[in-house]
């Protein structure tokens, strides 16, 4: 229940549209019922011409107007009914279209603001919660889950609304014509409310299977279609297609399952209605032909009798539906309660422009139990270049990545210019911060909005200049629309040494004092190799530099060289000296076939 009424919180900014739409909801039910209550009496008067009964308990001016009624002649009754019968359905059936269509825009209006709520909370959340949560999930729960809240606001709502005016209009009819028969619904309702609940509860059960099943169904299609060039470079299409069938059929199983839950309630609530109705046929004919009711009162009684059937039948179907919902909205409220692991200091103040030292102070750091960093000290004066060197494991992404909090240490600190950086704002941090990553992302869009990210209000030519800086602006001058040319999802239309390039280019655009490069030229050709490295030698000048890599070329432009292993610094120093005095080192030099004799690289 408190998940319900949580969910139904994000409706109170938009009441205006959902008490119009409950506003229309009662008209509209307010004419079924003057129909149904008025056509068979009247249809009674002018065919047997016996007068409409008024007992003493009415109105005045509703005994007025069945005393006119009663004086009115048949034939002028008819013709008067003839016109008022089309006005009438079309009235309802216009205040029917306008409740629809509010409940439905109230509904769209929620659910945008619980996905955008959503997506807002993915967006701040830490990167260890996002490598612990799969994308397809991620996609299931702000687009499939809040489907099913959006049908259970759209379909269950306005049933719940709607039906229920239905059920206190037509209840009030057949309470009015005969209280003492009309006692069958207390029977009635018992009857359906007892499966209705039990297969309700199957429901919510399934239901949660079957999110699970379309997570992992979006998963398998957001896999094969990233990594489409290697499923057929392997020849393993038809596993991929297997392995999408296989969540495929278990996503149709589940679906059919909870259709056939919810669909097998209408056959039960038809079966006890109808039963109801033919007890009342019986009861009411009696009195009818005894004489203590007019044939069109008895009509009207059943009618409403029969007409709370329906009302009755999506009732109970709704139980089912907001079952569904229920399941999809504690997924998609785990996520909004989630709590970032890198929260900003309530105190935090703007960090000044860098320009002193940066200082790692016995730092540690572990990935679910598993360490990364074991108590590391270093001091990285302005302006100097460091390359972190060693096995793969060793900690050297981690040690990057604890700089601008993408995750914060487990233990020690990190300061700049002698202000930990748990008390700087996040934004006033990684604004001095740019990172070229080995696996460059970019977006569907062009090289310009790419390059100017970070700094979407830049004029064009601090773009073009970037680019310059970058060894990008040439190529970039080649393609179609230069940099107007829209370049695909991730840059797909790009060699990766030009991804990699407009990478550069949009962390230099940002102006930052630091610059990480995590193993940029680790997978790309000579060629491409030495226009970027001739891009970083240029671009970090009067920067402090974190060089994360594989290659000797990118090594050799740092001014210090910091060996990692296990998660300790081992060694540092510059080429010449890490040769003579690191076993370590000088196996790295020779896995990049180099001698390792004295270069005269930069020191």
């Amino acid at each position: 229940m408190s998940t319900y009424l949580r969910l139904l919180r994000y409706l109170r900014p938009h009441v205006g549209v959902f008490g119009l739409a409950i506003g229309c909801m009662l008209i509209s039910s307010l004419l079924n019922g003057v129909q149904l209550g008025a056509i068979f009496p009247l249809a009674d008067r002018i065919v047997t011409d016996k007068t409409i009964p008024s007992p003493a308990w009415l109105p005045i001016w509703l005994a007025q107007l069945v005393a006119w009624l009663n004086a009115v002649e048949p034939m002028r009754l008819l013709a008067t009914l003839a016109l008022i019968v089309p006005f009438a359905f079309f009235t309802r059936g216009l205040f029917e279209f306008w409740q629809t269509f509010y409940m439905n825009d109230a509904a769209q209006r929620v659910i945008r603001d619980l996905r955008q709520a959503l997506f807002d909370k993915l967006m701040g959340l830490s990167l260890d919660y996002h490598q612990k949560a799969t994308t397809g999930t991620m996609m299931s729960r702000i687009l499939y889950d809040t489907g099913l809240i959006q049908n259970s606001i759209t379909e269950g709502l306005t049933d719940l609304v709607f039906q229920g005016f239905q059920v206190l209009v037509y209840l009030t009819i057949v309470l009015v014509i005969d209280w003492k028969l009309s006692l069958l619904v207390a029977v009635v309702v018992p009857l359906i409310a007892w499966p209705v609940s039990r297969i309700g509860q199957l429901l919510k059960k399934v239901s949660r299977q079957s999110q699970k099943v379309m997570g992992e169904l979006n998963g398998t299609i957001l896999e094969s279609i990233s990594g489409i060039q290697v499923i057929q470079a392997f020849l393993v299409e038809q596993t991929a297609k297997m392995k999408f069938a296989l969540a495929n059929e278990q996503a149709y199983r589940l679906q059919r399952r909870i259709q056939k839950r919810i669909n097998s309630l209408s056959p039960l609530t038809e079966l006890i209605g109808a039963t109801a109705g033919a007890i009342v046929l019986y009861y009411g004919g009696r009195r009818v032909l005894e004489g203590h009711m007019t044939f069109g009162t008895f009509f009207a009684f059943l009618g409403s009798m029969m007409s709370l059937i329906r009302p009755f039948k999506r009732l109970a179907r709704l139980y089912g539906v907001n079952q569904q919902a229920l399941a999809a909205a504690e997924r998609v409220f785990e996520v909004l309660d989630a709590a970032p692991s890198v929260v900003e200091h309530h105190k935090a103040r703007v960090l000044p422009r860098f320009h002193r030292e940066i200082v790692y102070e016995h730092v540690a750091f572990s990935y679910d139990n598993h360490p990364a960093l074991r108590g590391v000290s270093l001091t990285i004066p302005f302006g100097e270049n460091i390359a972190l060197v060693g096995p793969s494991g060793g900690g050297k992404t981690t040690f990057a990545n604890l700089l601008p909090r993408f995750y914060d240490p487990s233990a020690g600190r990190i300061k700049i210019d002698g202000l930990d950086i748990k008390h700087a704002t996040l934004a006033s941090l990684r604004e001095q911060i740019g990172l070229v990553t080995q696996q460059t992302f970019l977006f569907n869009d062009t090289v310009r909005a790419n390059i100017a990210l970070g700094r979407p209000d830049a004029a064009f030519d601090e773009v073009v200049e970037a680019a310059k800086q970058a060894n990008a602006h040439a190529f970039i001058s080649r393609l179609p629309q230069g940099y107007d040319t829209v370049i695909g999802e991730d840059g797909g239309s790009l060699s990766g040494g030009e991804r990699q390039r407009l990478a550069i280019a949009r962390a230099l655009l940002k102006n930052p004092a630091v610059l990480i490069f995590d193993e940029a030229t680790s997978q790309l050709d000579a060629e491409s190799e030495h226009l970027i490295t001739d891009a970083i030698e240029r671009v970090t000048q009067g920067r402090t530099v974190l060089f994360i890599a594989h290659r000797l070329s990118t090594v050799r432009l740092a001014h210090r060289i910091v060996l990692l292993q296990e998660g300790r610094i081992v060694e540092q120093g510059n080429h010449d000296e890490l040769l003579q005095k690191s076993p370590l080192y000088r196996r790295f030099c020779e896995l990049q076939l180099i001698s390792t004799g004295s270069s005269s690289g930069k020191e």
